[in-house]
């Protein structure tokens, strides 16, 4: 494509094109002539950009020429530029878009995906996108528009190998230019994806000519950078989009609604009825219809983007100490509102406003969505903050486990009482936090930064690893305000000084300004990476030295704990080592890394209370504590547990849901299926469990070696009974080893399933149930059925049901579903029948499912 479009520019004129009488002849030529080279090698490079990302609209050489006549129209006509300079703005514009294809990269298509960029793209893609080609395509893209403006420094460095030659070949063929003038042009080309305070500091003021160059050609490194910024931002219009080519190419998404946007787009100029000559209008050649609203929306974000690079280039350039004039242009027409906009980009059978969802009280949605009204107006407030909290510092030592592979890390929680009240502390040495966190994703309601883009620019490699956060949906540190007046976010990035530690004070309870202050607190420890402290309100700790612990049940006696077993039973399974201090005492260790736990009778005994409790638990304990066995998945634990076989549904605390390693819940606990802890999936922002966080096949693997260990020991008919009834908890199949409780002629009895089959042959066996339910029931006061056999339950579960799906009982691991297996699996003859009326249950009528067999 012909240079002559750039050649018609006031810039080019008056800077690298051919000027009468000129002393500097020699020397402008052999800038013109280095670029022109400069500009013919790029072309065919960016000409590669297409074909790999086709759904972008042009990044062709058209696009690069055409930001010249856009910085020629920003600028104005005697705008201050030498040709010196203008030969790094047009180097700069040829490389800033350059590295949008694989040929720009070593090794190509392969050097990129061996990136940690490109393997935290693909690892974020491919959990929404199954197909591996597909997912690969998009996170090539996303790695590619990631690493461009990275790459755009070292490409004048970059040589490609001539295949018949064997020479290196460069896009700036001009030694001495490239050596001198190369890493500024990819330096500036890079800026245009920085912000304006990074280009104000990063880039020098001035940088002085080549000998042989006249002194008065210095360069300006931020003026150019302003330029090239400016005139990137505003080269949207139908060129960049034109209609046969998206004809062509069928695009969809958010690809196809950008083309749509710029394909009804005139070229922009300078608004003619402002005889300043200093605004931009934008106009369409279309109007846009009713289904492409989208795309309107989306120029009218994009011209307000331009509006703020202009001002923010121009407030920059007025800024400096060195002399610098702003661009002649200073703002965009109808950026003002929706409805002026519409005058020029203009919309037919609808019309835009600046009608949009809304929050009017963001304060009270925040107080109520991470507050009370989530996690229940009775919740333990302490036990909530303390957990939220503790994940946040555990996610936190995780992250940096991931990039510093000898790290162990710790957490601290520290209990401060005076005169003014409780003061909590909660201390980490993870990754912390740099100011683009401390006031980004954490003041982003709903939004956690473990899964926003923010992790992959913070930590390279992060999202690709083997961390996963426990914090998934940003509201948990919003629980802070339910029993905190001040709270107080003090953190720096893991590997900065002191000076790198910043404050967020919210001084008055839940505010959404909080203060943000440079500086390091008196009590901020140098080997802390994150602090948290909150000033309790009154009645969240009623004492530094005891909790109550509730239970729920009838004539059940609440138990008083101290605050450090209190606050191990909440770390009960976490992966991190935590302290634990009162009043600056010596801090000790209430929980150690759950995986280097040896002494697990003392874990158990700290985690339930066994001391605040009768004798008999820690007896239970003591009997029992040499089955505890880890579940393990993938190399994860999952757990540390044993099934229980012990009869009693007592709130005894012996077992423990955990989220993350954290407990669900301190309260009302009982070991009726497990002793220890199991780890399962956060259901909601509450971090209460759904499914275990193994897989059915690694809880059925420790669930048979607990039935092996058993087997061992020898059980009685009753341990047996109650061991069927928790492996159907765990959904393994007890029909081997299950016994089942009976009435038969008025005598208790148990009964493998082998011999309850064997016994329908000669004698019905029953299920009472109501018509409310396919369940036993279990409140029937039906206690026994003359001649009959009848199914006693022990306690309620879902060993009870009695769910059938076409005359078959469902295979859910049910009595009624494996004595029907068994019955089948002997050679039996199964047939049911339903007795109506045959007692009396406080829920209504009994009805009894009878199931009888023959050979």
């Amino acid at each position: 494509m012909s240079i002559e479009r750039i050649k018609y520019t006031k810039l080019w004129n008056r800077t690298l094109g051919e000027v009468n009488d000129d002393i500097y002849k020699e020397k402008r030529d052999e800038l013109r002539i280095s670029f022109i080279k400069f500009r013919d090698n790029a072309t065919h490079l960016v000409s590669q950009i297409s074909s790999i990302l086709p759904g972008l609209t042009q990044h062709d050489i058209s696009h690069l020429d055409a930001l010249w006549e856009v910085a020629d129209l920003i600028c104005g006509d005697d705008y201050p530029l030498n040709p010196l300079e203008a030969f790094v703005f047009g180097g700069a514009v040829l490389l800033h878009d350059s590295a949008l294809c694989f040929e720009a990269y070593d090794n190509g298509i392969e050097g990129i995906r061996q990136t940690d960029i490109w393997k935290d793209s693909y690892a974020s893609v491919s959990e929404n996108v199954t197909d591996v080609a597909e997912a690969e395509k998009i996170a090539d893209f996303s790695a590619l528009r990631a690493l461009h403006a990275h790459q755009a420094e070292s490409l004048t460095e970059k040589s490609w190998v001539d295949p018949e030659t064997k020479s290196p070949l460069f896009l700036l063929e001009n030694n001495t230019l490239r050596k001198h003038l190369g890493k500024l042009i990819g330096q500036i080309a890079a800026s245009h994806h920085w912000s304006i305070e990074d280009v104000a500091s990063k880039l020098p003021n001035q940088v002085n000519v080549l000998p042989g160059f006249p002194r008065d050609w210095r360069i300006d490194p931020i003026k150019i950078a302003c330029m090239v910024r400016c005139a990137d931002a505003a080269h949207i219009d139908n060129e960049r989009a034109p209609d046969f080519l998206h004809a062509l190419i069928k695009r969809r998404g958010i690809s196809y609604t950008h083309w749509q946007a710029q394909n009804k787009l005139a070229s922009v100029d300078l608004d003619q009825s402002d005889n300043t000559n200093s605004t931009l209008l934008f106009t369409s050649t279309h109007r846009f219809l009713e289904n492409e609203s989208e795309a309107w929306w989306v120029v009218y974000d994009t011209i307000n983007m331009i509006e703020q690079e202009i001002r923010s280039s121009n407030a920059l350039l007025e800024s400096r100490q060195v002399e610098t004039p702003q661009f002649q242009v200073k703002r965009v027409k109808g950026v003002e509102s929706p409805e002026l906009m519409s005058k020029y980009v203009q919309t037919e059978g609808w019309n835009p406003c600046m009608a949009e969802v809304h929050v009017g009280n963001m304060e009270n949605l925040v107080s109520s969505l991470g507050g009370e009204k989530l996690y229940g107006a009775g919740c333990d407030k302490f036990e909530v903050i303390l957990r939220e909290l503790i994940q946040n510092s555990r996610d936190s030592i995780h992250a940096r486990r991931e990039i510093d592979k000898d790290f162990i890390g710790q957490i601290t929680v520290r209990l401060i009482s005076d005169d003014n009240g409780v003061c909590l502390y909660i201390e980490d040495n993870g990754v912390g936090m740099s100011l683009r966190v401390l006031t980004g994703p954490l003041l982003d309601f709903g939004t956690s930064f473990w899964t926003s883009s923010l992790v992959q620019s913070e930590f390279p490699g992060l999202r690709s690893s083997k961390f996963k956060s426990v914090g998934q949906f940003g509201i948990g540190f919003y629980s802070v305000f339910m029993g905190a007046d001040k709270v107080r976010v003090s953190s720096k990035p893991w590997n900065g000084g002191s000076s790198d530690v910043r404050q967020l004070n919210f001084n008055n309870g839940l505010s959404l300004r909080p203060l943000l202050k440079h500086e390091i607190p008196e009590d901020f420890n140098s080997n802390i990476s994150t602090q948290i402290k909150l000033n309790l309100k009154e009645g969240i700790l009623e004492s530094t030295d005891k909790v109550l612990i509730k239970r729920n049940q009838m004539r059940a006696e609440d138990l008083e704990v101290s605050v450090e077993d209190y606050i191990s039973s909440i770390c009960a399974a976490l992966d991190v080592s935590v302290y634990f201090s009162v009043n600056d005492s010596n801090c000790i260790e209430i929980h150690k890394d759950i995986k280097n736990e040896t002494d697990y009778s003392d874990w158990l005994k700290r985690i339930s209370y066994s001391k605040y409790q009768p004798q008999t638990v820690e007896n239970y304990i003591t009997t029992n504590i040499h089955r505890l066995r880890p579940i393990i998945d993938n190399d994860q634990w999952h757990g540390l547990a044993a099934i229980s076989v012990a009869p009693t549904t007592e709130q005894n605390f012996l077992s423990l849901n955990a989220v993350g390693g954290l407990n669900s819940s301190v309260h009302h606990r009982s070991g009726e299926h497990y002793m220890g802890y199991i780890d399962r999936l956060p259901q909601s922002a509450k971090r209460e469990g759904k499914g275990y966080s193994a897989s059915d096949e690694a809880i059925k693997t420790w669930a048979l070696e607990q039935v092996e260990l058993l087997k061992k020991e020898g059980m009685q008919p009753l341990d047996k009974c109650i061991l069927a009834y928790n492996l159907c908890y765990f959904g393994v199949d007890p029909i081997d080893i299950g016994y089942v409780f009976v009435i038969r002629n008025d005598m208790p009895e148990f009964l493998s399933f082998k011999e309850l089959a064997d016994l329908s042959l000669v004698e019905d066996i029953v299920f009472v149930k109501t018509d409310l339910m396919e369940h036993i029931d279990s409140h029937s006061q039906i206690n026994s059925l003359p001649g009959q056999t009848l199914i006693k339950p022990l306690r309620n579960s879902n060993f009870l049901s009695l769910k059938m799906e076409e005359g078959i009982p469902v295979k859910n691991y049910s009595i009624l579903d494996c004595l029907y297996r068994e019955i089948v699996q002997s050679g039996y003859e199964p047939s049911f029948s339903v007795e109506k009326n045959i007692g009396q249950s406080f829920m209504g009528m009994n009805d009894g499912l009878v199931i009888r067999s023959t050979k």
